[in-house]
């Protein structure tokens, strides 16, 4: 790994203070070094050098990798957005998947600089993986059977949006995909050929190179999707989905068994007099669970005026818990008990509390005959854990990040302007934000009917430990919690801290850095344990499967599970080129020796032959 040596601008406008990489904290104010790796897009002016500042900012760390040194101002943007890169705007919210737009490196913007959700860094500052993340061939065989199965479901969720935007040939791009413990991330977007646009038989064909190095377990399994696919027993990514969701299901809970904590706190801020945000489970209180209703965790952020936010706000975390609870005391051992897993029960749970909470602020505000800014609403944002997976809900622009041991994701997309002008492809996201107008919120709870109302849900799989941070736009303004995960939620994971002293240190952050509006923030730690063999309950195989998948393919065909030479960990593949490379020469030195000995000897003998041949003459011919 290349060690370079520079400086990076503190990004608080008082300070301004350019600190070295290795540093943590500002020597001045003691606020995080904001440190952004970029990827280079596209082709330079002129040739750069490894240490080298591009444009007096952009420092070349790798060939095409750059630091910004001045991570506080605005990029190099256009005036115009171009069709070749509208696609990154468009699939914005998947953000955690795909790079998004971060500016130009040059004036002719020939060069496009990739953004990306937290890459990997190591204590000094320095890039763990020399290409930004670690490619998914070198980290299949370390990745535990839940993983696997995890990225293969993570990729088939991806298929519809990026088939939308006809990119789907992201997935085959050599070395494009890679990993981010269990998240998978594309390097670069690659727009489709009109001719050849790939189908799910490529996908299949894709996964065939990967199956020797699945876990025996599920390799079966893995193999009769592909050839499913290949034989067109199986037609549309919906189905995989069936598949794969019974699979982490089985796997799951066969191998894991997950225990949680919770707390919630919450302040009204330094400038603000009323509190208008709310949360449940009840602040200060830590709460230890499994799994279910138990898990759930809800923050509000109201608006509309000092008592209309604060009714709003309470009203919809009582509707929504008191909604969720009741369903789940009816349901919640049918669905775990339940052999075959369905997911979708529980989103639509989640959908009908949110729009039963929106429907009634929204009565209360048609009975009182609020109009416009004098409508009381309120954001919501909701974590749910259910067996393997928790569920995410929000509306609005309050957030949830997702913390693991060595990286932190925005998992939700904030309900205003900016997000909207991006999805759109009208306005690079990093540009458009600067406009103060564009933080206007789209929706909220109560301020329309249901039908109106877009309720965001999306599920992950838990396959490590990790934090879920919800929070209001008190904490999360000014990229406070970007700041600020690694210094006070990982302790968490590492067991250096307890979950209720970090709550109270992330809720003086946003108390302190920022203290213009209310505070209000919820943690939910998720821990695994491995069970012992004895404890496995359910039987893994494609013919269990059979038994508790509706229609399930019966595919014909056999795959050869041979496993390849040429895939390698990622940190022996440049030993590996070089070994090569020293082979090879050893190779034509001893071929060049070889060929001079042969010579040399070849041209003894035929001397000795000569002199033989002479001599013998000498020998023979008469005396004079």
């Amino acid at each position: 790994m290349t060690k370079t040596t520079s400086k990076i601008r503190c990004v608080n406008k008082r300070c301004k203070t350019f600190n070295l990489l290795e540093d943590t904290f500002c020597s001045r104010c003691h606020i995080p070094v904001v440190k952004r790796y970029l990827r280079i897009h596209g082709t330079l002016a002129k040739e750069y050098h490894i240490g080298e500042l591009i444009e007096d900012r952009f420092l070349l760390y790798h060939p095409d990798i750059v630091i910004d040194t001045k991570p506080d101002l605005l990029p190099i943007l256009p005036d115009n957005v171009s069709e070749e890169i509208t696609c990154y705007l468009k699939l914005f919210s998947h953000r955690l998947h795909i790079p998004q737009i971060y500016g130009y490196v040059d004036q002719q913007y020939s060069a496009l600089l990739l953004e990306y959700e937290s890459v990997p860094i190591d204590d000094k500052g320095h890039l763990i993986y020399p290409n930004l993340f670690a490619t998914i061939e070198s980290s299949f065989e370390k990745a535990s059977t839940l993983r696997q199965v995890n990225w293969l479901w993570q990729m088939v969720i991806l298929w519809k949006p990026l088939a939308k935007q006809k990119v789907l040939s992201s997935f085959f791009k050599p070395n494009n995909i890679r990993v981010s413990g269990g998240i998978i991330k594309l390097i670069e977007l690659t727009n489709d050929d009109n001719e050849n646009n790939p189908n799910l038989k490529d996908l299949a064909n894709l996964w065939c190179h990967w199956i020797p190095y699945l876990n025996p377990l599920i390799q079966d399994i893995i193999s009769n999707i592909i050839l499913s696919l290949q034989e067109n027993l199986i037609k549309t990514p919906t189905k995989i989905l069936a598949i794969l969701d019974q699979v982490l299901y089985l796997l799951g809970n066969n191998f894991y068994r997950r225990k949680y904590q919770i707390i919630t706190a919450t302040d009204a801020g330094k400038k603000r007099g009323n509190n208008e945000d709310a949360c449940y489970p009840e602040t200060n209180i830590l709460k230890e669970t499994r799994s279910g209703i138990d898990t759930l965790a809800i923050v509000c952020d109201g608006l509309g005026g000092q008592e209309a936010g604060e009714v709003a706000s309470n009203l919809a975390i009582e509707i929504i818990q008191k909604e969720l609870e009741n369903d789940y005391k009816k349901t919640l051992k049918e669905t775990l008990q339940n052999k075959h897993w369905t997911p979708l029960i529980d989103a639509e749970k989640i959908h009908n509390a949110v729009k039963k909470a929106n429907d009634k602020i929204n009565e209360i505000n048609n009975t009182e005959k609020r109009h416009e800014r004098q409508r009381m609403g309120t954001t919501v944002v909701i974590t749910m854990a259910i067996a393997h997976e928790v569920y995410l809900s929000h509306v609005g622009d309050s957030r949830i990040y997702w913390i693991t041991s060595d990286s932190c994701h925005q998992v939700t997309v904030d309900d205003d302007l900016a997000t909207r002008e991006t999805r759109l492809g009208y306005g690079f996201y990093r540009e458009v934000v600067k406009n103060p107008q564009t933080g206007a919120l789209l929706q909220a709870l109560g301020m329309n009917s249901s039908q109106k109302l877009k309720v965001h849900i999306r599920r992950f799989v838990l396959d490590e430990d990790c934090v879920f941070l919800l929070c209001s736009d008190g904490l999360s303004d000014f990229d406070r919690v970007e700041q600020y995960w690694a210094s006070e939620i990982i302790p968490i994971i590492k067991g250096e801290i307890t979950i209720e002293d970090a709550a109270k240190k992330i809720l003086n952050i946003g108390i302190n850095k920022n203290g213009h509006d209310n505070v209000t923030i919820g943690l939910v730690y998720c821990q695994l344990e491995e069970k012992k063999p004895e404890e496995y309950e359910s039987p893994l195989s494609w013919e269990y499967l059979q038994e508790i998948i509706p229609n399930l393919p019966k595919p014909q065909g056999k795959i050869n599970i041979e496993k390849p030479d040429n895939i390698m960990p990622e940190n022996k593949v440049n030993f590996a080129l070089d070994k090569s490379k020293i082979i090879i020469i050893a190779f034509i030195i001893c071929l060049g020796l070889g060929f001079f000995f042969w010579y040399q000897n070849k041209s003894s003998q035929n001397k000795s032959s000569r002199i033989s041949i002479i001599f013998s003459k000498n020998l023979t011919s008469p005396k004079t």
